[in-house]
C-alpha cells in the first residue's frame, strides 16, 4: 500500500524522484552519444553528475510549479485537488522527460542540446508530420527508454501521496513561503543574490573539456533558459578599430585592378557531404570511396585538404556560403538580426545584371529558405512544386537528387547569361536511403549514408555530363561545397571537433589556370569573397571570410562546437564561454587531439585568442549595429 506524506515533504520526495530520472535520461543521453564525448574517468563523471544536479534542480522546479503550488495550497487535501496535482506532475515531467530521449538522437546531428529557437525551427518544416513518422520508426529505442522513464514516473505518483491532512492557516503560510523561497533559489540556480542566474555557460565548471558541457545540463533547461531569447553581447577587447582592424578588416576589397569578369557563378551544396568520405585526405579504404566524381573534379579545381563548415545546421549554411556571415548562438535566418541589411553574393550580381535562381527538391518553404533566398536577392525559387513529379519524391525530404540534378541541368540551359544560381541537394540527408532500383548499383559503407554519399555523388557526374558541351560551361564558376558534415561518421578523427567540420570546398573553373592545391584553411564564409576576386569584382564589401586568393588575408576558420573554436595554420584553439582560450592542439598531426599544449605553448595560444577576438568583436557590434554593408561614399 502506498504510504502517505505530508503534502510539503510528498513535494520533496517526488521532486528528487524526478531529478533520479533525469540523471538516468543522462546516463542514457552518453552512452548512446559515446563517439562525440570520449570515455570520462571517475571524477569526471562525479562533477557531470553533481553538475548535472543543479541544472535539474532548476528545470524540474519550473516544470513542477504548478504542481507544487496546488500540493501546498489548502485545496490540496482534497481528493479532487490530488487528482489534477497528479495530473501536473505526471504530465510536464514526462514531456521533460522526452526531451532528454529525443535529443539523444537528435544530438549527434546539431552537437548541442535543443534551444527554444530549435523549436521554432520546426515551423520551416511543411512535411514535420512525415519527418515524425520517421523518427518513431527509426529510433524506436528513444520512445523505449522513454516509456520506462515514464514508468517511473507513475511509480513515483503511485507511492508518495499526499495525505488529507488539515493545517492551521499559520501552518500553511509558513510552509507556502518556505516553498516559495525554495523555489525562487531553486529558479536562479544559486543562493547568492549578487550572481547571475544559473546559465548554460555555468556548465562549463564541470567539464574537463567544452564540448562536453551538453552532459551537464539537461535538454528542459536548455529550453528554459532560451525562451527569452539573448541579445548578442557588446564586446570591447579592443577600444580602437583600427588596432583590431590590424588583426581583423571585414571590409575588404579585391586585389587587382581592370574590368569585371561576368562568369556564369553556379554553387553546388551538397547535403551532408563529409570530408570522410573523400579519397582526398582520408586513406581509409572502407570510408573512402563513396565520392569518386566529386573527388576527381576537385583534383581539377582550386582546394586544399582542410576545408570546414562554419555550422552543424542545414539551415546556417546559406547565410555562410552567401553572405560570409558565421555561425553564432541561433541560426542567423530565425535571430531578431534577419531583417539586418546584408549585401551578399546574390544581391551583388543582382546588381551586376545576373539571372538569380536557387533551388531546393524539398517541400516549397522548408527550412525557410523560400523567405531567406527573396531576402538575399535571389529572383526565382524552384523546389518541388515546379519540379511537378510526385513520383519522384523520396517520402520525407525532397525529390530525390539524381532527378532533380537533372531537372537543374535542364533549366540552366534556358536562363539568360550571366546567371548566379544555387542547388542544395537532399537525398544524403538522414534517413539516408536511395531509389530502390539504385540500391545495388552502389557500394555499401559502415553506414548508410555512404551510399546514399555514392548516389548523390553520381548524381553530380551526370550534371556535369549534361552540360559539358553548353556553350556557357567553360565560362562558369563552380563552387561544391556541404552544408555540413554527416552525423555518422566511422573513425576517430572524424569525430572530434576538428573532424565534425571538415566538409570539401573547391572552386572549379573549366579550362582556367585556377586548378591548383593550397595549403590554406578553408571555410564556408570565405566563398563570397573568393568568388568576387575571380570575378575581378572592384567595389569594397563586407565579409568575415577571407579571399582564398590573396596571400596577406589571415589564414583561419571560425565554427562553433558548443562554444567558439578558432582554426589558425596548424593550430585549433578551443575557447570557453567566456572566449578564453582553455585548448590548444596541432590537429593537423595530432588528428586525435590527444596533446593539449595550451600551457606549453602559451604565446600561440594568446595569439590566437587575441585574433579572435578581433573577429568576434568584429561580427558582434556589426551585427548589433546594423553594419553589414559597405557605406559608400
Amino acid at each position: 500500500m502506498a504510504k502517505q506524506y505530508s503534502p510539503w515533504k510528498a513535494v520533496i520526495l517526488r521532486i528528487l524522484g524526478v531529478l533520479f530520472l533525469f540523471s538516468v535520461s543522462r546516463l542514457f543521453f552518453y552512452f548512446l552519444n559515446t563517439d562525440i564525448f570520449g570515455k570520462l574517468d571517475f571524477e569526471e563523471w562525479f562533477w557531470v553528475i553533481a553538475g548535472g544536479v543543479r541544472f535539474d534542480i532548476v528545470a524540474t522546479l519550473y516544470i513542477n510549479l504548478l504542481f507544487i503550488l496546488l500540493t501546498l495550497l489548502p485545496t490540496g487535501r482534497f481528493s479532487w485537488s490530488q487528482k489534477i496535482a497528479d495530473v501536473l506532475f505526471i504530465v510536464p515531467n514526462a514531456i521533460g522527460l522526452l526531451l532528454n530521449c529525443i535529443d539523444t538522437a537528435y544530438y549527434t546531428f546539431n552537437l548541442k542540446r535543443i534551444t527554444w529557437t530549435s523549436l521554432g525551427e520546426l515551423q520551416g518544416f511543411n512535411n514535420a508530420s512525415d519527418l515524425l513518422l520517421s523518427f518513431l520508426v527509426r529510433y524506436w529505442y528513444v520512445w523505449a527508454a522513454w516509456l520506462i522513464l515514464c514508468f517511473g514516473l507513475v511509480l513515483l505518483k503511485r507511492n508518495i501521496r499526499v495525505k488529507s491532512t488539515t493545517y492551521n492557516a499559520h501552518t500553511y503560510v509558513d510552509v507556502f513561503i518556505l516553498m516559495f523561497f525554495i523555489c525562487m533559489f531553486g529558479f536562479r540556480g544559486n543562493l547568492r543574490y549578487s550572481t547571475r542566474p544559473l546559465g548554460l555557460n555555468d556548465a562549463g565548471k564541470y567539464v574537463k573539456s567544452p564540448q562536453n558541457v551538453a552532459l551537464v545540463y539537461s535538454t528542459p533547461f536548455s529550453i528554459f533558459r532560451t525562451m527569452r531569447e539573448k541579445k548578442l553581447d557588446r564586446y570591447s577587447y579592443f577600444e580602437q578599430e583600427e588596432e583590431m582592424k590590424k588583426l581583423y578588416d571585414p571590409e575588404q576589397k579585391s586585389k587587382g585592378e581592370g574590368e569585371f569578369k561576368p562568369l556564369n557563378v553556379v554553387i553546388l551544396v551538397l547535403e551532408s557531404f563529409s570530408e570522410e568520405a573523400s579519397s582526398i585526405s582520408n586513406t581509409d579504404p572502407g570510408t573512402n570511396k563513396f565520392m569518386p566524381f566529386v573527388d576527381s573534379l576537385r583534383r581539377k579545381s582550386f582546394y586544399t585538404e582542410y576545408s570546414f563548415a562554419n555550422g552543424k545546421k542545414s539551415i546556417e549554411a546559406l547565410p555562410a556560403i552567401w553572405g560570409s556571415i558565421p555561425s553564432y548562438t541561433q541560426p542567423y535566418v530565425l535571430s531578431k538580426y534577419s531583417s539586418n541589411k546584408i549585401y551578399g553574393l546574390p544581391h551583388i550580381l543582382k546588381e551586376k545584371g545576373y539571372h538569380t535562381s536557387f533551388f531546393h527538391g524539398a517541400p516549397n518553404g522548408s527550412m525557410g529558405f523560400q523567405s531567406f533566398t527573396n531576402l538575399m536577392g535571389i529572383e526565382h525559387y524552384y523546389g518541388k512544386d515546379e519540379f511537378g513529379d510526385n513520383s519522384q519524391f523520396d517520402g520525407i525530404w525532397g525529390i530525390w537528387d539524381q532527378p532533380f540534378l537533372a531537372y537543374y541541368g535542364k533549366m540552366l540551359k534556358t536562363f539568360p547569361q550571366p546567371f548566379f544560381s544555387t542547388i542544395f541537394t537532399v537525398s544524403s540527408h538522414d534517413p539516408f536511403k536511395v531509389p530502390k532500383e539504385a540500391e545495388d548499383k552502389y557500394p555499401a559503407g559502415p553506414h548508410p549514408i555512404f551510399k546514399a554519399f555514392s548516389y548523390s555523388d553520381d548524381g553530380v557526374r551526370k550534371f556535369f555530363a549534361s552540360i559539358k558541351n553548353e556553350p556557357w560551361f567553360n565560362n562558369t564558376l563552380f563552387v561544391i561545397t556541404a552544408d555540413h558534415t554527416s552525423p555518422k561518421c566511422d573513425l576517430p578523427e572524424f569525430k572530434n571537433s576538428v573532424g565534425v567540420f571538415r566538409i570539401p570546398i573547391f572552386f572549379y573553373l573549366p579550362g582556367s589556370d585556377l586548378s591548383r592545391k593550397s595549403d590554406r584553411i578553408f571555410q564556408q564564409t570565405d566563398i563570397m569573397p573568393t568568388v568576387l576576386q575571380i570575378l575581378n569584382y572592384q567595389e569594397p564589401y563586407i565579409t568575415f571570410g577571407k579571399n582564398l586568393l590573396a596571400d596577406d588575408s589571415p589564414d583561419f576558420a571560425v565554427n562553433k562546437y558548443e562554444n567558439y573554436q578558432y582554426i589558425s595554420g596548424d593550430y585549433i584553439l578551443k575557447l570557453d564561454a567566456e572566449n578564453k582560450g582553455v585548448e590548444l592542439y596541432k590537429f593537423k598531426t595530432d588528428k586525435l587531439l590527444k596533446n593539449n599544449l595550451i600551457q606549453t605553448e602559451r604565446n600561440k595560444a594568446e595569439e590566437l585568442e587575441r585574433n579572435f577576438k578581433a573577429y568576434i568583436q568584429q561580427f558582434q557590434n556589426r551585427m548589433i549595429d546594423d553594419r553589414f554593408t559597405y557605406e559608400r561614399p
